[in-house]
């Protein structure tokens, strides 16, 4: 389990805005999602990264950002029978970033709306009462209108986020996510989403 101080205390660094901040960001997300990599030792080799962190970081502030990300146990390194010794993103790791993620998760208005309705349902267990509130919280936050306890709805296309959020708190197999064309009696929604 995350201590709730340990990953504000990240947060607020990973938005700060620093120089260290920001090549910390790039590291862990690249590593989150294999674009990085790097290969510890007498340089990086990272295809096309190399050229961003070169133009952009300094080898002292990459490889300090490194050993802060070791030392908080959200990378590891990994050495192989060759001797090779490379970098990789741990659970902890993977867990942090995701929960920095979903405090970043925003769903994209498109301009022109497509005449449909995105409806999310959700029927949890009595032991993921916790998670159903947060659950609720987050799609208000997003934007979602309630339409039953458990039923939201959305007029923008929002299946990735929703199956992030579902993913996150484990609930996918909890969530069913529906595009309706026609709702009854939408005039309050259309209102609502300024339609």
């Amino acid at each position: 389990m995350i201590n709730t101080n340990d990953l504000e205390n990240f947060k607020k660094f990973l938005q700060s805005g620093s120089s260290k901040a920001k090549v910390t960001q790039i590291i862990l997300v690249s590593l989150a999602v294999g674009a990085l990599p790097i290969i510890v030792g007498g340089a990086l080799a990272m295809g096309n990264a190399v050229q961003l962190f070169n133009k952009n970081y300094k080898r002292k502030q990459i490889n300090n950002a490194l050993a802060g990300l070791r030392r908080r146990k959200l990378i590891e390194y990994v050495s192989d029978k060759n001797g090779v010794t490379t970098v990789r993103i741990t659970s902890k790791g993977k867990t942090r970033l995701k929960s920095f993620s979903m405090d970043l998760l925003s769903i994209d208005k498109q301009a022109k709306w497509d005449g449909k309705w995105r409806v999310v349902m959700f029927d949890l267990p009595i032991q993921y009462t916790k998670v159903r509130e947060y659950l609720r919280l987050k799609l208000k936050q997003l934007g979602f209108i309630q339409l039953q306890k458990s039923v939201w709805v959305y007029p923008y296309p929002c299946t990735d986020e929703l199956l992030f959020i579902a993913d996150y708190y484990k609930v996918k197999n909890y969530v069913d996510i529906l595009v309706v064309e026609e709702l009854v009696n939408d005039e309050k929604l259309r209102k609502y989403f300024d339609l």
